[in-house]
């Protein structure tokens, strides 16, 4: 158009923002950027409400701000990019907020600000306020729509609450395969294999034809509950649907097979996949080498994923989990050291814990809460018990060559640990205690739990990055397998 000597208008634009959008390409969103406040078309609601949602889109969320907060007039799509983006780029909190701002102003929210904020609760395991949603769901008629019920019963599964999720799943009228698939991965994720089994029959049995992605939550489900020859059978079954399987596919068949020992059998899988492997399906073989202690296949493996990714701080950590392990001090800081050159910086850990609608965020070790004394005098109180009950810390998870006990008060003080002193404190005796963590759940936070949530009586629920653990009388539903 330009090369022909056509000048884009306010019409134009939108749909050259609206590609950049849907190829996620940044560079050049940011050129018609510059070209359409060139040609004076930066003022028009429409052009505006175009460049938040490719900014959005792209995984810019400041810049999508900084146009939203110039806009003199919003209209609803503005808004709605701007609560999406948040959503979709893990701004949680700021989504809940925006929408708070979007229905103070008397404007209707539409399909996708609902979904939105439904995928916020289900991220932050803020159950109260997800239950006040599914009411205005309800309220504004978007509970016949098969994807925002589907998101609801996604959300309270998020939230720890299973068996609501699938009686709002059986409710359910019309189901497609997105809702069976969302349930059958949050059987998974909670670790209840054989429900996920019987799911995915049901499905085929009502006529439903997976897809691929189904396939993944269901190899994915196998793989949480060590069902074995069960995944393989499903990894078979794909091409009896015409399903060639993809890169996720063989992802969750190396997780599978390396959760299960089979570590050689897993790396084999990888050599003759027909595509080239990523740097993450590398990493599930990396990790299943850690619960083993196979240290020579994960240098192996490391220098691989190094190649494939090198600025990603988590394998680094991995590698230096086994290494610490091992008591290899000196390998241990060569992996620190190497981090550090190569400027990747490890994710802190934090854990959630909602509480009178207000969700409360604790690091390792953090003492910024009002309440500080009381929720560490708590955890004291709780290590006499728990010691008494066969606590014995397991210090080769702290990644530091310092005395057992500094290691052992290290370990004391992570941030799951802290969230769930919070919940003891705050909650009357009995209440369920449910806590959201961005990482993994170490192995002596694990044992940790179990005891705590005998001694005080609890159902103690803990969602890390990868599943649920239901923890109650001295016993997590993982079956400590994870």
């Amino acid at each position: 158009m330009m090369q022909n000597g056509f000048k884009p208008d306010k019409f134009a634009f939108p749909f050259a923002l609206k590609s950049c959008a849907g190829l996620s390409n940044l560079q050049i969103g940011k050129l018609v950027h510059q070209h359409l406040v060139c040609c004076g078309c930066d003022s028009d609601v429409f052009v505006n409400a175009a460049l938040v949602n490719m900014y959005a889109k792209c995984g810019n969320v400041e810049d999508a701000r900084a146009v939203f907060d110039k806009m003199s007039v919003r209209d609803l799509v503005s808004w709605t990019s701007m609560i999406s983006g948040y959503a979709q780029n893990g701004y949680n909190s700021e989504t809940l907020s925006f929408f708070d701002l979007l229905r103070d102003l008397g404007v209707k929210p539409n399909r996708v600000s609902v979904l939105s904020v439904l995928l916020a609760c289900g991220n932050l395991g803020a159950s109260r306020k997800g239950e006040w949603f599914h009411s205005y769901v309800i309220h504004t008629g978007f509970e016949s729509d098969v994807l925002v019920a589907t998101a609801v019963m996604d959300m309270y599964a998020k939230c720890g609450s299973l068996d609501l999720a699938h009686k709002l799943f059986d409710q359910t009228e019309g189901k497609d395969v997105v809702c069976w698939s969302a349930m059958i991965a949050s059987c998974g994720f909670h670790g209840q294999g054989r429900r996920a089994i019987d799911l995915f029959d049901n499905m085929v049995k009502a006529g439903v034809r997976p897809n691929y992605i189904t396939f993944t939550c269901i190899l994915s489900a196998c793989s949480h509950s060590g069902l074995l020859e069960e995944g393989k059978r499903y990894f078979e079954a794909m091409k009896g649907f015409g399903i060639v399987p993809k890169l996720n596919n063989y992802s969750c068949m190396v997780d599978l097979l390396g959760r299960a020992g089979q570590l050689s059998e897993a790396e084999k899988l990888i050599e003759n996949m027909p595509m080239e492997p990523d740097a993450s399906l590398w990493g599930s073989l990396l990790g299943a080498c850690r619960i083993y202690g196979n240290l020579d296949l994960a240098e192996k493996i490391a220098d691989r994923i190094f190649q494939l990714d090198p600025f990603n701080s988590g394998y680094h950590v991995l590698l230096s989990n086994i290494y610490a392990a091992k008591s290899r001090w000196k390998e241990v800081e060569k992996v620190r050291l190497m981090m550090g050159r190569r400027g990747a910086t490890k994710e802190q850990g934090f854990s959630l814990i909602e509480f009178n609608n207000v969700v409360y965020k604790f690091g390792v070790g953090d003492r910024s809460h009002s309440e500080s004394e009381k929720i560490y005098s708590a955890l004291q109180e709780l290590s006499a018990p728990m010691k008494q009950l066969g606590y014995i810390p397991m210090t080769d998870f702290v990644l530091h060559d310092i005395e057992e006990e500094a290691k052992e008060e290290a370990l004391s003080y992570h941030s799951e640990r802290l969230a769930i002193a919070f919940g003891l404190i705050k909650t009357a005796p009995g209440t369920t205690i449910r806590i959201t963590k961005n990482l993994r759940i170490c192995g002596d936070c694990h044992n940790a739990i179990k005891l705590i949530s005998k001694i005080e009586n609890r159902l103690i629920v803990v969602r890390d990055m990868h599943r649920f653990h239901h923890f109650k009388d001295g016993v997590c539903s993982c079956g400590d397998y994870w």
